[in-house]
């Protein structure tokens, strides 16, 4: 209905999604699916995760149409005030498979319990149900001024499975920009593609 829609249009989807049913007698039929920008895509069976994956805003592709896309909030307000674009995440639950899309080097991690991984905003991808995520301030002055990495970072406790993407598009987006000019001038620029379809998501993870 129209209020899930707007529900996936806080989590960066579109307002309507499209569904495609093979409709022969016999046989399969076969889907193309792309992405707005140089992916890996990420191919997940929630049946494997508890029926639950929670992933960064936008990053959701395509999925059963026994899956579900709601929102998910950061439950810390420091995360939320602080956080950006990682204070509205998606929950994806149900049964099936989904398609999650990952930008550059896509890393596949499992923390132990109580396990803490830091890592820059922007960067996470997805998660499993028990993983605790919160944004933290950086520590340091040093580190703030000169680090390069901006004032907060995402913090993710175990247990569970995390996965994280090394070029995020905004960022990705800020280095063409850096190094072109608003003018549009410039040398060349080094892009690294996503490339590999789902088979990239299944092989490049491990």
């Amino acid at each position: 209905g129209m209020s899930s829609g707007f529900k996936r249009m806080l989590t960066g989807q579109n307002l309507m999604v499209s569904d495609y049913s093979f409709k022969g007698e016999n046989g399969s039929g076969v889907v193309a699916l792309g992405t707005d920008f140089p992916s890996k895509i990420l191919r997940l069976n929630l049946q494997d995760y508890d029926g639950k994956i929670v992933c960064q805003k936008s990053a959701y592709l395509a999925g059963s149409h026994t899956v579900d896309i709601e929102l998910a909030f950061a439950k810390k307000f420091t995360t939320g005030f602080f956080g950006g674009e990682g204070f509205v995440l998606q929950s994806l639950t149900g049964e099936g498979e989904v398609l999650v899309k990952a930008g550059g080097t896509l890393v596949k991690r499992e923390l132990k319990i109580g396990e803490t991984l830091r890592v820059s905003s922007g960067c996470l991808v997805a998660f499993t149900k028990d993983v605790e995520y919160d944004v933290q301030m950086m520590p340091g002055f040093k580190n703030v001024l000169f680090g390069g990495e901006g004032l907060f970072v995402t913090t993710l406790t175990g247990p569970g499975i995390v996965w994280l993407q090394g070029m995020p598009p905004d960022r990705m987006i800020s280095e063409i920009i850096r190094r072109v000019g608003p003018a549009g001038g410039g040398l060349g620029i080094p892009i690294p593609m996503g490339g590999g379809g789902a088979a990239a998501g299944d092989a490049g993870t491990d």
